[in-house]
């Protein structure tokens, strides 16, 4: 029995397609700043005022110069990650304004928040991405805040990147500090030491402070992370086929811009597209149509040979509660299973994006984990079955006391942290069945644990002369 989840034909897949060549080319897309209309004119395409049209041939040559599998650096090199191929990875918590506390009291985030989300990101086992941006500090200006958030997770791990937001000031001061990093310019580097996420303005155009971004980012060989989020039913049609053709042509329109800048620039294209909530104007993030709308973005991307993004452990629980569990876990397991290579807000997100949970974070990580666990490969081999064993032991026999089992009880299974697995009385005893309780116990013994990774002493303090300079003079 084949994949359940909204498997295409050949000919589905042609429809979609294109479904998105029309709207590329008959429909365009409309990009709100003069130098990427200019990037468009020097290569012959149709511009009308600021919206452009995209031939499916023009389409199809920008596609051919992505790399369908790339490797992001990281400071620690035994850290890089590769993406696309068999590859994938986990990225934290994004972008937060808000910081959720265990007894469910939302406030503003702080530096102290961000640093706290650097120490857990830098002690995971499943975790693959540190990020500039996890929980914004409101004690800083936006433009501050960047700069804090970047230097806390440089300084804090030795992970690979994902980007504050796609705006140029970003963009130029992750090359900045890159080069401190690293003692050369990022283009002189193999690989990029950043992914960011550069989100289109659905239906079908893109402001002017991403694309300002986005060319920064392109010029300077770093990876894209080109994912679009339509709200069927607002930004986008109601019919889910419709909302998905309109998604992968906005993610297609970016990354022909950015190839065009910078031909062979890594990119990866998806979305986070879900269903509209008719009675309220918001997401709905935590539906079955979000399910609907990763399996048709993977096996899109796989058609176009590019990596793909979708899911999270994402919800629209404002608690880490039992809707929160549900849609998280959802949204986390679909993306993998479906074949998807990087998947953004993996640990701590709840409101729909607009907070970030510290608890959260530790229970959506050890669903990561299962999750990496249930998709490794497993060794099946005459002598991992031992069908010798199973002789052995016989019909009515005890496994448990056999040197095998001694020799891998510690090890064969999925040591679970949180999860509470056994009897009763050992249900009973961890505060029976409050997870929420148990998460605020682990945050705080892995914060504790914490140790900082080692850095160069003269890179660190270039690094901080770097924050200083800019804010303190």
């Amino acid at each position: 029995m084949g994949n359940r989840l909204q498997p295409l034909t050949k000919e589905q897949i042609n429809i979609i397609h294109n479904a998105a060549m029309r709207i590329l080319g008959e429909t365009g897309v409309a990009f709100k700043l003069p130098e990427a209309i200019e990037i468009f004119k020097e290569h012959g395409f149709k511009i009308d005022g600021s919206t452009v049209f995209f031939e499916e041939s023009q389409v199809l040559k920008a596609l051919g110069t992505v790399p369908s599998e790339f490797t992001i650096m990281a400071r620690n090199p035994d850290k890089s990650v590769r993406l696309g191929g068999d590859h994938y990875a986990f990225g934290p918590a994004w972008a937060a304004p808000f910081v959720i506390d265990a007894d469910g009291t939302r406030r503003n985030a702080s530096l102290a928040d961000q640093e706290n989300m650097c120490r857990l990101v830098q002690t995971s086992d499943h975790v693959d991405f540190a990020a500039g941006s996890m929980a914004v500090p409101a004690e800083f200006t936006p433009r501050e805040a960047a700069t804090r958030m970047l230097h806390a997770a440089i300084t804090m791990t030795d992970m690979p990147l994902i980007s504050n937001p796609c705006a140029r000031e970003n963009g130029i001061e992750i090359v900045e500090m890159a080069e401190i990093v690293w003692g050369k310019k990022v283009t002189e580097l193999a690989h990029p030491v950043s992914i960011v996420s550069v989100n289109p303005l659905s239906p079908l155009s893109y402001s002017d402070d991403t694309l300002e971004g986005l060319i920064e980012f392109a010029r300077n060989g770093q990876a894209l992370l080109i994912s679009s989020m339509v709200l069927a039913g607002i930004s986008g049609p109601i019919s889910i086929a419709g909302t998905a053709a309109l998604e992968i042509a906005e993610s297609l329109a970016g990354i022909t811009l950015a190839q065009l800048i910078n031909p062979g620039v890594p990119c990866v294209c998806g979305g986070t597209s879900c269903a509209s909530d008719m009675r309220t104007g918001g997401v709905s993030l935590g539906g079955p149509e979000s399910l609907q709308l990763t399996a048709i973005a993977v096996q899109m991307a796989e058609h176009y040979g590019l990596p793909c993004r979708y899911g999270g452990n994402l919800t629209d629980a404002y608690s880490v509660n039992a809707q929160a569990g549900i849609e998280s876990a959802l949204l986390m397991a679909a993306p993998i299973i479906s074949g998807a290579h990087f998947i953004h807000q993996s640990c701590g997100i709840l409101g729909a994006y607009a907070a970030v949970s510290l608890e959260k974070f530790v229970i959506d990580e050890e669903v990561c984990g299962m999750i990496k666990r249930a998709v490794a490969p497993l060794e099946i081999t005459d002598t991992s079955i031992n069908t010798d064993l199973i002789k052995r032991v016989g019909p009515c026999g005890s496994y448990l006391i056999q040197p095998e089992t001694a020799a891998k009880c510690r090890t064969a299974f999925f040591p679970a942290n949180l999860t509470c697995r056994g009897t009763y009385d050992d249900w009973a005893a961890k505060n029976r069945g409050d997870m929420v309780a148990r998460a605020a116990e682990y945050v705080k013994k892995r914060i504790e644990s914490y140790n900082k990774p080692e850095i160069d002493p003269d890179v660190e303090r270039d690094l901080n002369a770097y924050v200083e300079k800019k804010y303190n003079n």
